[in-house]
């Protein structure tokens, strides 16, 4: 499995930072693109359905949380395994890394640079969307 990361120092405390960033059931907080969410309980677990621009949904299954971290996995048809984890680590009372990982394996391993270069722009846009939503940016 390929791994790709993005981290940010912040200035705010752990708390503050996940109270906006760490509700999986909240992402709306800060993913402005996402239009609608919705999470329910299911056999599997816990499951984020996202309605995105042009009516696209995805189906999104928290498969590990703790008090300050997240990891979520999903179908892509492009991968063998996808996982997502949004977490933030404190470095002081008033300060903090956020860190957006995505553990993933292509189902063409020749699309390996391509992906990683997705993935880790999608991961810095994510960082940058929060940082906004914690006034920020």
């Amino acid at each position: 499995m390929h791994d790709v990361n993005a981290s940010e120092d912040l200035p705010m405390s752990a708390d503050a930072v996940w109270r906006v960033v760490g509700d999986f059931s909240g992402i709306r907080k800060w993913a402005t693109v996402v239009e609608a969410e919705s999470t329910e309980v299911t056999p599997q677990g816990q499951v984020r359905t996202l309605t995105m621009p042009g009516g696209r949904t995805v189906k999104e299954l928290l498969t590990d949380e703790g008090p300050h971290h997240y990891t979520y996995t999903l179908d892509r048809p492009d991968m063998d395994a996808y996982f997502s984890t949004v977490s933030v680590k404190s470095t002081g009372p008033d300060s903090s890394i956020l860190e957006l990982r995505v553990k993933f394996t292509p189902k063409d391993p020749d699309k390996l640079a391509e992906a990683t270069e997705a993935l880790t722009k999608f991961c810095r846009g994510n960082i940058k969307a929060m940082k906004r939503a914690l006034g920020l940016v």
